[in-house]
């Protein structure tokens, strides 16, 4: 595959068939994802590996955090039954976490793109070995609950968690605006 074509074809998958993600596979997305564009070769990045047999003790993390946190025992419990419907077949889970630099507020913002950038380098690569993702930035995920989990250090901020998985079907193109509406030349 091409990577007009991962680019054009790559979807959010978040139903997933159970098998698991291999850890050749795993690091070698994570070592795509240390080609990112960042600023100054800061390298802000560190990345936390969950593997498919380790993904019921994240769900018991995240279970954890919200009843921890507390509130209406019928939302966590819909909360908890949507994190379930995601992990329950995933392959594997990688997060991404980043050194922040509250003092340099440029670099901060810099390092943040970066980071960006490397997610999209692993979900890239993923779709083009057979692997959907999901890249969740959600608060179950990323929370200040799951800081442990993830081993996350005080100037540490959790960028988001790719959770990857064979999928369990093909998702449909959604139409894009088309680049005459949306640039300018200047």
């Amino acid at each position: 595959m091409d990577v007009r074509t991962a680019i054009r074809t790559r979807r959010s998958h978040k139903q997933f068939t159970g098998v698991p993600v291999p850890d050749a596979v795993l690091t070698e997305l994570v070592e795509l994802a240390t080609w990112a564009p960042n600023h100054r070769l800061t390298e802000p990045w560190r990345f936390a590996v969950v593997r498919h047999e380790r993904l019921p003790h994240m769900l018991h993390a995240i279970e954890h955090g919200l009843r921890h946190a507390g509130g209406d025992e019928q939302k966590i419990a819909l909360q908890i039954n949507k994190v379930k419907a995601v992990l329950h077949e995933a392959g594997a889970v990688i997060t991404l976490l980043r050194h922040t630099s509250p003092a340099d507020p440029l670099l901060d913002r810099e390092d943040y793109a970066a980071c960006a950038c490397a997610m999209q380098n692993m979900q890239l690569a993923a779709w083009e070995q057979g692997f959907g993702s999901f890249w969740s930035t959600g608060g179950h995920f990323v929370g200040p609950a799951l800081r442990s989990f993830w081993r996350a250090e005080p100037h540490d901020e959790v960028v988001g968690a790719l959770i990857l998985g064979v999928p369990s079907g093909e998702l449909p193109s959604h139409r894009r605006k088309s680049p005459q509406d949306l640039l300018y030349f200047v």
